[in-house]
Parts: C-alpha cells; structure tokens; sequence
C-alpha cells in the first residue's frame, strides 16, 4: 500500500481532534503526518509527539513548501483562511481535506472549483455527517426514489455558547475580520453548519452533490454583543420545488439537537440525538433505520486518504457544500437588519464559571416554530419577529449583492 503523507494546517482548536486520530491511525491507514503548519502552535495538545517523530512546524503554507511537500493537506484553519489556504495548496499540486464551512462567500466557493478543476487534485470538505454510512444510505434511497419526491426538510439545532465562545478568537461572531475580509461567523454558518448542509447533501441527485437553493428568506437575531448573529430561523427552497426550514440558536440555556424531520412522499426521515438513530417511517407501515450519523467522525480523514491512494473523488466536495454557502450569503441579505433581542427578554446566569446569555422563551418560540412548519414572524405572539425579504438565489454569484445586514 503506497503511502499518503499528510500536512495539517492549524494546529490548535479542530486541529487537535485530526491530531489525534492521525497519531493514532495513521499506520492503519497507510499515512503519515510529514508537518505541521501554524504561526502561532501553542494551542496544539500534542507538541511532544511533533519533537519526538521529529515532524517539522512551518508557520506557514510557502515555508512549508519550500522544504517539503504532501499528497494531502487538511485544512483546520479559521473560515476567512479556507479559500486562500485551499488555492496555495491546489497550486503545489496537493489534494486537500478543508474543515467547514467551504469558504465565507460563493465567490471565494467558485474561484476554489476553478483551481480545483485546474490541478487535477481534490478537494473533500469536513462536513462530517456525509461521510456517515447512515447518511450515505439514506441519500442513497433518496436518489433511487425509494421515499418518493422531498417535500419539506425541518431541522432544528439550539446550542448554548457561553461568552467566552465569542471571545476565544479575534473573529468569532465577527461580518468581516480586522483586515477586512468576510468571515460571517455564525451559528448556522460554523457550529451547526453541518445540519443546514445536511438538508442539501441529502437531496442531491448524486452522491457527490447536493441540491442547490433558489430563494431564501431568514430571520437574524442576536442576544451577544457581537456584530453577527447568533440566533437564525431560515426558509428556503430547493429547484425540485422541496422546502427547507432550518432553525438555530446559540443564547438558549438547554442543548436541543440536531433534531429533524425530513418529509417525503412516501415515507418521513427523523431523527433526535441522543433519542434513537436516523430511522424512515413509510407511509405503508415499513421502517428502515439508517443508523447514527455521528459514528465514526474521523471517515471524512481517511476517506480523503483513501481517495489520494485510489484517484477517487470524495463523497462530500466543493459541489456539494457550496449550497451551504449560497444559502448562508443569500440569508445575509435577507433581513433589512439583524434585530436585537429586547432586553427585557434577555437573561444571564453562570454556566460552569463562564456567562451565559440567553433570551427567555427563545427554546419555546423555535420549537413551536420548528413544529408547525413556520419562521417567529409567521407565529401569533412573537413580538420581536420581524420577516426578512426573499432572496432570488438562481443567479446570485457574488456576496454582497446590497448592503449587508449588521
């Protein structure tokens, strides 16, 4: 077996968790980690193993091919960083494993295809859920048509962030970084990206693509004192007509999800973490149970070493994830503003010696979103709720197309 030597790019934060499995796995799997690269490697947990295989660190991509070079770099860098991160790589010749979200803007998105398409390389993007076998066999039935044509896709995925999440790095929660370039940290765009992305992965006609949106409209609200928001209740729609709903939020004070129901013609695909795997209902009586897509996270890992040794091409590409990002810039723009939460809605409370900010009612008001199929502006009541326009998506190719909401 020809062996796949591997860089990795960031080696704090996420890049701690490819660490490990590449220190661990890597013999298994026929690879070797050949260097790391980061400017500043203080966070990373695992120095010593870097000094012990003498594994040299670079602080940055040029250093680093200068004296060496990779079948594969994995990217873990910060969202802003993917695009040029990729392209240097794609330009060396080396394939490349890069963290989600692909990149901030569509743009930046198809400007990565094109060098892709140049190089002959790759490009696998770490939406880990796609390279679960229990996804793999539940797109699978969906391409064949075994559950019939999608109708409506609903997730929901409320995450509390404490205040020190948004001050762990100088972009977090940010528009745009210091030097200027889009970042549009957020939750559906970074902690929860992978179920958004999910909706369209599922639904795409091959296993290396997804379905692309054409319209968006997105409610964008924020309790933190961030530039960004941290709380989106988005609708959009597929070109075969199936209705995404998609609902997240970071200032609630109980973990919900992900949690989902996809509907199809002939039968509905839910599942709740923690309360049972990916299982189909048919409309006839049968079941069919997927499995948990959160088995194995590290595939997407060795499936993009395994795509290097075989000339494969990796189930979850730049494709397939770009909807992800067309849907993220296009329900940017849809609201006129991002609103504030009314502070007297807004509560905190000490969560494990950190802060925690939270709006009172917030995990109500988006489960009964979640459950009757409607954004908070479409609910009696929801007082703060304020609908965003609808955003024509078809031939939207370059982010912003207006002044963006902040």
């Amino acid at each position: 077996m020809a062996e796949v030597t591997v860089a990795l790019v960031a080696l704090g934060g996420y890049g701690n968790f490819y660490l490990q499995h590449l220190f661990e796995g890597q013999a298994a799997h026929g690879c070797r980690l050949v260097a790391g690269i980061d400017p500043d490697p203080s966070g990373c947990h695992y120095l010593d193993r870097f000094e012990a295989h003498g594994i040299p660190i670079y602080p940055d991509l040029e250093s680093f091919y200068r004296q060496q070079s990779a079948d594969l770099v994995v990217i873990a860098a910060p969202p802003h960083l993917h695009a040029p991160f990729t392209l240097t790589a794609l330009r060396q010749g080396s394939n490349v494993l890069c963290e989600k979200p692909l990149a901030p803007t569509i743009q930046e998105a198809r400007e990565m295809m094109a060098a892709e398409a140049a190089s002959g390389c790759f490009v696998a993007i770490g939406y880990q859920w796609s390279f679960s076998p229990a996804i793999q066999a539940l797109k699978a039935d969906v391409m064949v048509g075994s559950l019939g044509c999608p109708r409506r896709l609903r997730t929901k995925v409320l995450w509390p962030r404490t205040r020190s999440y948004y001050h762990r790095n100088n972009w977090a929660g940010r528009i745009k970084t210091d030097d200027g370039r889009w970042v549009l940290d957020s939750p559906a765009s970074n902690a929860t990206a992978h179920y958004l992305h999910n909706c369209f992965y599922v639904l795409g006609t091959t296993v290396a693509s997804s379905a692309m949106p054409v319209d968006v409209v997105a409610e964008l609200y924020r309790a933190n004192p961030i530039e960004n928001y941290d709380t989106a209740a988005i609708r959009c729609h597929t070109e075969e007509g199936a209705e995404i709903l998609y609902y997240t939020a970071h200032p609630v004070h109980q973990e919900v999800g992900p949690t989902l129901r996809y509907e199809f013609e002939r039968a509905v695909v839910t599942y709740d973490r923690g309360a049972g795997p990916l299982r189909a209902e048919f409309n006839d009586g049968r079941t069919k149970v997927y499995g948990d897509p959160y088995a194995d996270e590290a595939a997407k890992l060795w499936q993009s070493v395994a795509c290097v040794r075989t000339g494969d091409r990796p189930v979850c590409g730049l494709a397939a994830a770009s909807a992800h990002t067309l849907c993220i810039n296009g329900a940017q723009e849809s609201p006129a503003q991002i609103r504030t939460f009314p502070d007297s809605l807004i509560r905190s409370e000490g969560h494990g010696g950190d802060e925690l900010i939270y709006v009172d009612g917030l995990l109500d008001t988006l489960g009964r979103c979640y459950d009757e199929g409607r954004l908070p502006s479409e609910c009696e009541g929801v007082m703060w709720a304020q609908r965003g326009r609808q955003v024509d998506l078809r031939h939207y190719d370059r982010f912003p197309t207006h002044v963006t909401a902040g």
